[in-house]
């Protein structure tokens, strides 16, 4: 037992300094929109199935997809995750490529009641805002006006889980606390005037979030016959109202990038944004430890979406998200025939929550991961990788298309022996 508490202290002591960490896992020049990219939820092994979840989840593994099947996991399970992003961005006239990475999310689970009740704290990225756009347009005397708007940060949620077992029907309760910031700042340089006495001016904003929410998770599985079951879910996330704190300034700099003039037009004024509830439902066919295959549905009404102007916009529109796919596991008990590998496979599309000149933007991935076996020091470890090719956007009415390679690589481990009885000790 004294192990035990050990092993779990070390682990608590690691939720709690990840979530210090801050690391811009993905990019995306839309992100520039409202609280930037939308995360749809799922860990590395989520990403190799396309992101599919809310109805099926494998025992060795956290799900953060849908509360109510953290109660899949009768041993308490570790995992942790990074992602990295490679994308090219052509608006028709010019390309150009970024890559992106680091730290994504973190989940620790245990068994408060063995097979009964289960708790899961938790890290993961809300929204992401990472981009970097240059625009040009003719100036005074000939001269060109330079225009570098970047932009960087988002909203995390740290949550807590409680998931009960009742035969085969589970049910989910994950509280959050969404916080994070949002840093923009847009630069406006002219050249091109030889007499110029300065050299750019920088509008800077920086809006800072808090707010707590809630998802309500269900799970039924139909036994079909031996080892064989249809798997039912589905999760709402209510709508969250979030506080806003905003400040803005402006300031100019000469030649020398000395700032010579600085005004506060805004400092730290509350206000309020409203994030539209989202809805999900999964559906997927498995055979226990051998093969699983289904699909997953979500829904959010970007639509209603309310800024800190208490105004909605003609940027959003409702979005949804469809992902297919599934996993297959040939060896279930290592033997002569080969190791504990994991295969998984998907498709997702996307229709994002951005009208650009009315226009929607739609994104598809083909998604391949797997999971190796790790010799661990205690209970049962995993390497997961996660790899989606996609696309977002075109090139028409303004848009940008953006082709991307997404790495998903995370670390799961699994204590089978929280609840075991010691013969010694």
């Amino acid at each position: 037992m004294l192990k035990n508490i050990i092993k779990y202290s070390a682990l608590l002591g690691a939720f709690l300094f990840c979530t210090t960490l801050k690391a811009q896992y993905t990019q995306s020049s839309y992100s520039a929109f409202g609280i930037g990219d939308v995360n749809w939820g799922g860990y590395s092994h989520n990403a190799g199935m396309g992101g599919f979840g809310i109805s099926y989840n494998n025992r060795l593994f956290f799900n953060n997809l849908n509360p109510a099947l953290v109660a899949t996991n009768y041993d308490a399970i570790f995992q942790i995750g990074t992602s990295f992003d490679s994308r090219t961005y052509n608006n028709g006239d010019k390309s150009y490529s970024s890559f992106t990475g680091g730290f994504k999310d973190f989940a620790f689970s245990l068994p408060i009641k063995y097979g009964k009740w289960n708790m899961a704290l938790g890290l993961s990225p809300y929204t992401s805002v990472n981009y970097g756009i240059l625009q040009t347009s003719d100036g005074p005397d000939n001269s060109t006006l330079l225009s570098q708007l970047n932009g960087n940060g988002g909203i995390d949620e740290a949550y807590m889980t409680h998931a009960l077992r009742l035969g085969n029907f589970l049910v989910g309760l994950k509280t959050s606390y969404l916080f994070g910031s949002i840093e923009r700042d847009t630069e406006f340089l002219l050249t091109g005037i030889p007499a110029i006495t300065f050299s750019s001016t920088i509008y800077n904003e920086r809006r800072s979030f808090s707010d707590v929410t809630a998802n309500v998770g269900l799970a039924y599985k139909i036994e079909l016959k031996e080892n064989h079951a249809l798997n039912l879910g589905a999760f709402y996330n209510l709508e969250a109202n979030v506080r806003s704190r905003n400040l803005t300034k402006f300031e100019s700099q000469d030649i020398n990038g000395n700032t010579f003039s600085s005004d506060t037009l805004k400092n730290n004024v509350d206000s309020e944004i409203s994030i539209p509830q989202r809805i999900g439902f999964g559906i997927s066919y498995e055979k226990s430890q051998r093969f699983a295959v289904g699909i997953d549905v979500q829904t959010q009404a970007w639509s209603q979406y309310v800024d800190e102007s208490g105004q909605t916009s003609s940027d959003f529109g409702d979005a949804f998200r469809i992902a297919v796919g599934g996993e297959l596991l040939p060896n279930y008990e290592v033997s002569k025939s080969g190791p504990r590998i994991t295969y998984r496979f998907g498709l997702h599309y996307e229709r994002t929550p951005y009208l650009v000149n009315s226009q929607e933007v739609n994104d598809f991935g083909i998604n391949f991961g797997t999971s190796l076996p790790l010799n661990a020091f205690w209970g049962v470890s995993n390497l997961n990788l996660g790899v989606t090719f996609g696309n977002r956007g075109n090139v028409t009415d303004g848009l940008i298309r953006e082709n991307y390679l997404k790495l998903s690589i995370g670390f799961s481990l699994q204590d089978q022996t929280w609840f075991a009885r010691q013969k010694y000790n």
